[in-house]
């Protein structure tokens, strides 16, 4: 990555501080050596760099202390699993999907929405909601053989994570830039990530060097135009596509299901959406549907209770999220009429503490409408189709 000094800061180089640098011009011309110290007038993306200090040679010794030989140990097996799981996920001879977060906005232990899709030797992540970064990474996914992030929409449950699933990615090594799709506010959502991230990647390029840590490669915004309810390309890579389809999370303006497509099989993820036809098309005799649901029986039971207990926000908000999402009856109905072979449900509202009450909420009212196979996903299910 390229230094460069703007004139504010030749001031001070000037004045004997040599050990300031900038990075990615932007500085105040009118800035002087105490604004610069004091940080307030460099523009958004200016990175101060001080003197990296060097590291003393490491006292290794012979043989190796007990705590060294056990790191050793494990980083060597971990290493070994890594590759073994890495060459499972990307065989080109299955799709794999797996749940890397299953939440909703609502607290609980699940990761908020993330999708993993593995198929011929790709990596493409649908979503990345809160800790959907330490679920891939808990998961053992090959977090940085990344290729495209496909997001549905922006409410915060699907991309608070993007900015680390970015910057992970590229600390435990990708090589390669990713591409980010979604509706056209992707170019704002992905552009502020970018320049959240700039000054960590510059510190980290400067303390540990470019052959460490290359030229970070910023995310690239994908926009998405309403693509409609007949949906349409827009990936395409080795025999791999992916087409988008308007749904509707109304009031957002650009709500997006996606299908991946290749060797005859499809994966469909719907977003968040009601029934709608762009739903409907992008789930037509799926392979495997992830979709989201809400159980609004039980939703609509947690407004009364907080109308009468006059929680007034409460009661408003629970009486209004039943307003966008699928109801569970419809979404079994719609997987049955779309000839589904494998139901997914994921993004469960409300969350289940337990089997019992997935089983209560949503497994057994399901299975008494979909006749297909039904997954009720935890973070890191799995589903395998065989090519």
């Amino acid at each position: 990555m390229r230094l460069e000094l703007t004139q504010s800061c030749r001031k001070i180089m000037s004045m004997g501080l040599l050990s300031l640098s900038v990075l990615n011009s932007g500085c105040s011309d009118s800035a002087d050596a105490d604004d610069i110290a004091r940080g307030g007038m460099c523009t958004p993306g200016d990175v101060l760099l001080s003197p990296t200090p060097e590291a003393p040679a490491a006292a290794c010794s012979v043989p190796p202390s007990p705590f060294s030989s056990l790191i050793e140990a494990g980083g060597t097996a971990r290493a070994a699993t890594t590759e073994q799981r890495r060459a499972e996920l990307l065989d080109p001879s299955r799709i794999t999907v797996v749940t890397c977060g299953t939440g909703s906005p609502f607290p609980s232990e699940r990761a908020q929405s993330c999708l993993a899709v593995f198929v011929n030797g790709k990596f493409l992540l649908f979503d990345a909601g809160d800790r959907a970064q330490n679920s891939i990474e808990n998961l053992n996914l090959p977090v940085t053989d990344i290729e495209s992030i496909f997001l549905t929409h922006f409410h915060s449950d699907h991309i608070a994570d993007l900015g680390e699933v970015i910057s992970r990615s590229w600390i435990l090594g990708r090589t390669r830039p990713i591409e980010i799709y979604g509706g056209p506010e992707v170019e704002q959502v992905v552009n502020g990530f970018n320049l959240v991230y700039s000054a960590d990647e510059a510190y980290r390029i400067a303390h540990h060097g470019e052959g460490v840590f290359p030229e970070p490669l910023a995310a690239a915004a994908v926009p998405i135009e309403r693509p409609g309810p007949e949906g349409k390309v827009v990936y395409e890579s080795d025999g791999v596509r992916v087409l988008a389809y308007s749904v509707d999370h109304s009031p957002i303006g650009t709500a997006l299901g996606y299908r991946v497509e290749y060797a005859g099989k499809a994966v469909a993820v719907s977003g968040d959406t009601v029934d709608t036809p762009g739903l409907r098309a992008l789930a037509a005799n799926a392979d495997v549907f992830v979709s989201e649901v809400m159980n609004k029986s039980a939703v609509e039971d947690m407004e009364c209770a907080f109308g009468r207990i006059t929680d007034v926000r409460l009661e408003k908000i629970f009486a209004d999220i039943r307003s966008y999402h699928i109801d569970l009856p419809e979404l079994a109905r719609l997987a049955n009429d779309a000839d589904v072979t494998t139901l997914v449900i994921t993004h469960l509202v409300p969350t289940p503490l337990n089997a019992a009450q997935g089983d209560v909420f949503f497994t057994q009212p399901a299975s008494t409408i979909f006749g297909g196979t039904l997954v009720l996903a935890e973070d890191g299910t799995e589903v395998v189709i065989l090519l």
